[in-house]
């Protein structure tokens, strides 16, 4: 059977009311996605292991001896006094001499982070999704079509051009017979999202251009194929931000400084290292002064949400900071023009909040349950595709 796969990032199950081909649909099924944002998701739906197995969770990890930046500290470079130019100069000094790098989110300009803790820090993925071997003892679905002799081709997943994929989507010609898995990557909504925020009128309108691209190709698919297997899927959703949060002003206002300590700031988490017991204890203090705005995950957080690792590469410890709130990085300014965007949404809470929820949608009946989650996609493809579920896999085939 030919399997038809969907994937738009970041699209919450009650934005569906604005594509009616989609929501036309019977077999409609809310995701429950992973804690954290979406490399641990991709890495969770194309493997059907969670992130305690695949250790992906955030894109930047403590890593000084494979750090792209130890020849800052080898030449004592960190020593000097940088601004954003001198900061950006290294930067493009460490991306030009890793160019193998293929993830999708590749180097990342860390602008947040003083330049005298760059070379603790290596980045988590140097694979894009779809190279062999993207993860260490487990293969991707990728993977495993390409060991088991599957064709399959995919259509908009470009790391330079993932917001345009939809344009390229449609542009795109399926030349011969359709191979038995055809993968089409949608990545216009997240970034809008976290623009204008998913109820915006420029969500709503590239949705509805979304809803008429995939008709015509489902349609095609009918015309060719008596019967085949359509599911369409999402990552996380999408949730309001209300407020921004100064971490580098808390810390002050708590008299300390927060570029004494080795930290690490993403979108709602803020992740520290220690070189002492007094360092800890420092931070500690500080940061639960921030009261109910959020707390320090424990190892009954980890073990919840499959995040335990093997060791502290994603942090010491780890603040996660509670909607409607997000950290403020601060904004780049590069003559006279801002070159950064505020968040009017974002995603990275608590995975249990219905805002934080992905969506699936399939023309085959399901499981009967409200949730399906992220590690169930790849087992699912590989049991229409007949091929042999491995049996580390967390995830579960949802058809009835």
């Amino acid at each position: 059977m030919k399997v038809l796969t969907v994937f738009i990032d970041g699209l919450k199950p009650e934005s569906i009311q604005y594509m009616p081909f989609l929501d036309s649909f019977s077999t409609k099924r809310r995701i429950r996605t992973e804690l954290g944002y979406s490399n641990p998701c991709h890495a969770s739906m194309y493997t059907g292991v969670h992130p305690n197995k695949h250790l992906k969770w955030f894109i930047w990890k403590y890593s000084p001896s494979t750090s792209p930046f130890k020849w800052i500290k080898k030449f004592k470079l960190d020593k000097f006094p940088h601004n954003l130019y001198t900061k950006y100069a290294c930067y493009r000094i460490a991306k030009f001499f890793n160019r193998d790098i293929t993830s999708f989110y590749g180097m990342p300009f860390m602008y947040w982070i003083p330049i005298k803790n760059w070379h603790y820090f290596d980045l988590a993925e140097k694979k894009f999704w779809s190279d062999s071997n993207f993860i260490e003892n487990y293969p991707t679905i990728f993977d495993l079509l390409r060991i088991n002799n599957i064709p399959y081709e995919v259509v908009g997943m470009e790391r330079k051009h993932a917001n345009e994929s939809s344009k390229i989507i449609e542009q795109h010609i399926f030349n011969g017979a359709k191979k038995p898995w055809t993968y089409l990557f949608i990545g216009d909504i997240d970034p809008l999202s976290h623009k204008y925020g998913q109820n915006s009128i420029q969500v709503r309108e590239r949705l509805k251009k979304i809803d008429k691209i995939l008709e015509k190709t489902y349609t095609s698919f009918e015309k060719k194929f008596d019967n085949f297997c359509f599911m369409l899927f999402s990552d996380h959703g999408h949730i309001k931000v209300e407020s921004k949060i100064d971490l580098k002003s808390f810390f002050r206002d708590c008299g300390r400084s927060l570029n004494d300590y080795i930290y690490f700031i993403d979108s709602n988490y803020a992740r520290f290292w220690f070189r002492n017991e007094k360092e800890q204890e420092e931070v500690t203090r500080i940061l639960l002064e921030m009261g109910d705005k959020g707390f320090i995950l424990t190892e009954e957080h980890f073990k919840k949400y499959n995040v335990n690792m093997p060791d502290n590469r994603y942090g010491d410890l780890i603040f996660y900071l509670d909607t409607p709130h997000q950290f403020d990085r601060g904004q780049i300014t590069v003559m006279g023009k801002q070159r950064t965007t505020s968040d009017v949404s974002a995603h990275g809470y608590l995975p249990e909040y219905p805002d934080s929820d992905g969506v699936f949608i399939s023309n085959k009946n399901v499981v009967n349950d409200s949730h399906i989650q992220l590690v169930d996609i790849a087992p699912s493809i590989m049991d229409i595709l007949g091929i042999k579920i491995p049996n580390y896999i967390d995830g579960k085939i949802i058809w009835r």
